[in-house]
C-alpha cells in the first residue's frame, strides 16, 4: 500500500503567502504543512508516499527528498499543466505500480483514523472508498449520500450560486447534517486505470459520478476527529489555534517548557516577558524585556520581538522585526516583515515578505 499527497495547487487564495512557497510548505505553527500529512500517513503504516506537485514543485522536493529524514520513501511526480484531482493520480500511477492507495488532498488539516477507513474499504471490496465528514446543512461543499451500508448512491453538487450564497451568509440556521467529502480515499489501481490520461479530470464532477454510474462499488465512511480544508487566512488562524489549543491530535515541534509555552531550539526570552500557554516560539526566535504574546501567537525562527511589543494571536513566519512597543492583533506576517517601533495594528492582516511599517503606523 502506498501513500499519495496531491500537492499541485498554487493556492491563490492565501496570497501573498504563497507568491514566494507552495501551499502546502506554509509553514503551521513553525512546521511546514505537509509534515503534518506525512506523519499521519506514517502512522498508519504507509511509509511509501508519492507527492503529485506542480505549483514550485522544486520546493517540495528539496525539503522532503527521498524522504529517509522522515522515516519513509518518496517520490515525485511533476504535472507540467495542472490536471486535476483525478488527473494529477492518474499521472502518478506510473510508480504507483498495482498498489492500493491512501490518497489525500494536499490542503486539509485531519487526525482521521485512516487504518479504519483501509480496514472498511477491505471489508466491501470497495473499488474506492471516500472519508466524509459532518458538516452542518445546507453547506457550499458537494454532499454523498450513501445507503445504510456505506455504500454511495448520490454525489450531490451545489450549484455555484448557491456555494456563493452559503459562503457570503455563513450565519444562515442550520437544518440538520450533511456529509461531505473530506479529501482522502482509499483507491484500488483498477480505479486509476479508468481516469483518461493527456488532460484535466476532475474526481468529483467526472470520476466518481461515472463510476457511480456504472455500477461500480463505490462506499464512503464518516469520521469522528479533527478536520479542515486550509485555503484561505482564516483557515490558517483556525489550524494554528487547533494545534495551540490541542484540538488536534498531532505532534507539536519543540519542547513544551517549565514556564509554560511551546519554544523550539536556541530561543531566548527576557525573564520579564510575559508569554501565555498557548504561544509557539521558533528556533533561535528572541523577546525582549516587557514582551507580551497571548492568544495563539507563532514566533517564527530567527524572529525578533523588541521591548515592550504585543502581540495577540499573531502569526509570524521567518526573521520577522517587531519593534518597541508595537502593538499587533490577528496579524499575519511572511518572511522578513519589519514592523517598526510604535506601530499599531488591529484589523486581521497578512503583510507579504518584506514588508515595512514604519514607526507610528496605525492600521485599525
Amino acid at each position: 500500500m502506498k501513500g499519495i499527497i496531491i500537492a499541485g495547487g498554487a493556492g491563490t487564495r492565501l496570497r501573498p503567502l504563497t507568491y514566494t512557497r507552495p501551499k502546502p510548505l506554509i509553514p503551521v505553527v513553525n512546521r511546514p504543512f505537509l509534515e503534518y500529512q506525512v506523519a499521519l500517513l506514517k502512522r498508519h503504516g504507509i511509509d511509501e508516499i508519492i507527492f503529485c506537485t506542480n505549483y514550485m514543485s522544486e520546493q517540495i522536493a528539496s525539503h522532503f527528498g527521498d524522504g529517509s529524514r522522515f522515516g519513509v520513501k518518496m517520490q515525485f511526480v511533476n504535472e507540467e499543466t495542472p490536471l486535476g484531482t483525478a488527473g494529477a493520480i492518474k499521472n502518478a500511477q506510473t510508480v504507483a505500480g498495482r498498489d492500493t492507495l491512501v490518497v489525500l488532498n494536499g490542503d486539509i488539516l485531519t487526525d482521521f483514523d485512516i487504518s479504519s477507513i483501509i480496514d472498511f474499504h477491505r471489508s466491501k471490496k470497495a473499488l474506492v472508498t471516500l472519508a466524509l465528514k459532518d458538516v452542518p446543512s445546507p453547506s457550499p461543499y458537494g454532499v454523498i449520500v450513501t445507503d445504510d451500508e456505506g455504500r454511495v448512491q448520490e454525489f450531490r453538487e451545489p450549484s455555484e450560486a448557491q456555494k456563493k450564497a452559503l459562503v457570503s451568509n455563513p450565519h444562515i440556521e442550520s437544518t440538520g447534517v450533511d456529509y461531505i467529502n473530506a479529501g482522502i480515499y482509499i483507491m484500488e489501481p483498477e480505479a486509476l486505470d479508468a481516469i483518461p490520461t493527456g488532460r484535466p479530470v476532475s474526481i468529483e464532477r467526472e470520476t466518481y459520478p461515472k463510476f457511480l454510474a456504472e455500477g461500480k462499488p463505490i462506499y464512503a465512511l464518516s469520521q469522528q476527529g479533527f478536520w479542515l480544508d486550509i485555503g484561505r487566512p482564516e483557515q490558517y488562524r483556525q489550524a494554528t489555534q487547533a494545534i495551540l489549543s490541542r484540538d488536534i491530535t498531532v505532534e507539536v515541534p519543540g519542547e513544551w517548557m517549565a514556564l509554560g509555552y511551546w519554544a523550539m531550539e536556541n530561543v531566548q526570552v527576557d525573564p520579564t516577558a510575559h508569554i501565555a500557554p498557548t504561544v509557539h516560539l521558533g528556533t533561535g526566535s528572541k523577546i525582549g524585556p516587557g514582551v507580551s504574546l497571548s492568544g495563539r501567537t507563532v514566533i517564527g525562527p530567527g524572529c525578533c520581538i523588541k521591548a515592550n511589543a504585543t502581540l495577540t494571536d499573531c502569526i509570524l513566519q521567518e526573521s520577522v522585526i517587531v519593534g518597541q512597543g508595537a502593538q499587533l492583533t490577528g496579524v499575519i506576517l511572511d518572511d522578513g516583515c519589519h514592523i517598526e517601533a510604535e506601530t499599531v495594528v488591529t484589523v486581521p492582516s497578512v503583510l507579504a515578505a518584506g514588508t515595512v511599517l514604519r514607526k507610528g503606523t496605525r492600521i485599525e
